[in-house]
């Protein structure tokens, strides 16, 4: 296969030129132009891959630099650099063609060596300042776009976040450091340089979610990981994409506590707890994990709307969810607590016997019944405490407790019935 030769367009029609051609030709694949003449219009047609510019001085300097200072509008010599041939003591006029983008100047009389070095150093140099103007550019995107080596180091970064030590320096910079060295959030920072060294070992990209909780803000961020390959297929190192997507997780959570959650209480809403029964029967018929549910209600609800109004109501349902989510250690007890209905609440308690549910039941009727209402006389409740069977289904299961319940406002509410 033969090599790929650079490109190089070579302007002018005069003796310089034709040497220069001479002498390149058979390192350099050489695109000649005699003139300037529409040749900006017709670039991307005919001059495509063009890795470097030589024109000579007269061409450059004709019409006040007329040639220059529209490449120079319109973009094309900023990433390809712009040699031009010149007196070995370079004329004001010559030097002047400077100030419209043009990097060296070749001179006479030419050494091959020479000459293909300037070329390659102008390449060069437009290289790395293409690097440091795209990653410039790259800082006006509201993502952080990140290079890394193959050992993890930073080559550059786009945005620099608030979780970095030291980012506030205006002298730190991010280039060398591995996540180790500068995320405050530890954890974080171990498993980013583990995905980093899978990406690099498999040479398969990355994509996920992670959440942080630094100087006490929590943020959610999207991560993209991809492997950087050199032309023989080598993995160089890892490109990456970090978005801050917090808004977008933090709805997508609202709307999945939405389908769980009842919006008066903040607790379980009965689709949800029901699930929950459902769930713990399971476990109880395939490794005989003990529970127990109580099930609750405010004693004389409707007379407190009837007599308080209903907003009062809603202040006495929310006390109530308020103790049954807030006291779970003076209750000793691992519950998932639920709105069943109206003034109904249910609770499923994890790895309890009935006697220990049963005093978990009196733990909160004595709270509910000792609470204070600054605008109306004390509440009360009444509940039932049953513990699974063997032959349990979730069915018979809460129709036991609700029997229990039922039996504890026929006999004066206010009470605990174990069932």
């Amino acid at each position: 296969m033969a090599l790929k030769l650079k490109k190089i367009l070579l302007i002018g029609n005069n003796s310089e030129t034709k040497q220069l051609y001479e002498l390149l030709s058979d390192i350099y694949t050489l695109i000649c132009a005699d003139s300037t003449d529409k040749l900006l219009e017709n670039w991307n047609s005919v001059f495509t891959e063009v890795s470097a510019v030589i024109i000579a001085s007269e061409q450059a300097i004709a019409n006040d630099y007329d040639f220059l200072k529209k490449s120079v509008q319109n973009g094309r010599f900023a990433f390809t650099p712009l040699l031009i041939i010149a007196d070995a003591e370079q004329n004001d006029a010559q030097l002047k063609c400077l100030d419209y983008n043009a990097v060296d100047f070749i001179t006479m009389p030419f050494q091959k060596a020479a000459v293909q070095n300037r070329i390659e150093n102008a390449i060069r140099i437009k290289d790395s300042a293409s690097f440091y103007e795209i990653e410039r550019m790259l800082k006006e995107l509201p993502s952080n776009i990140y290079l890394k080596d193959s050992n993890g180091r930073y080559i550059f970064a786009t945005h620099y976040w608030h979780h970095l030590d030291h980012s506030n320096d205006p002298d730190w910079t991010i280039r060398g450091k591995t996540d180790l060295d500068i995320r405050k959030d530890r954890e974080n920072a171990k498993m980013a340089m583990e995905k980093d060294i899978e990406v690099i070992r498999n040479g398969r990209g990355d994509h996920y979610i992670i959440e942080i909780n630094v100087d006490d803000i929590q943020e959610y961020f999207e991560v993209f990981k991809e492997p950087v390959k050199d032309q023989d297929g080598n993995i160089t190192g890892i490109i990456g994409l970090l978005n801050n997507v917090t808004e977008h997780e933090n709805l997508k959570r609202q709307l999945k506590n939405a389908a769980v959650i009842d919006g008066m209480t903040g607790l379980y809403n009965r689709k949800e707890i029901q699930f929950r029964i459902d769930k713990a029967i399971e476990n109880y018929r395939e490794n005989g994990s003990i529970f127990s549910i109580i099930m609750l209600d405010i004693d004389n609800f409707k007379q407190v709307n009837d007599y308080y109004g209903h907003q009062q109501g809603d202040v006495v349902i929310i006390t109530l969810s308020d103790i049954l989510k807030n006291n779970q250690t003076l209750f000793k007890g691992k519950f998932s607590a639920g709105r069943w209905g109206g003034e109904e609440f249910m609770l499923l308690l994890h790895d309890t016997e009935l006697s220990a549910a049963s005093y978990i039941a009196e733990l909160i009727r004595q709270c509910f019944a000792n609470t204070v209402f600054p605008d109306m006389r004390s509440q009360t409740i009444s509940l039932g405490v049953t513990q699974v069977k063997p032959d349990d289904t979730s069915d018979s299961l809460c129709i036991r407790v609700d029997s229990g319940l039922y039996q504890a406002k026929k006999t004066g509410k206010n009470r605990v019935c174990i069932v």
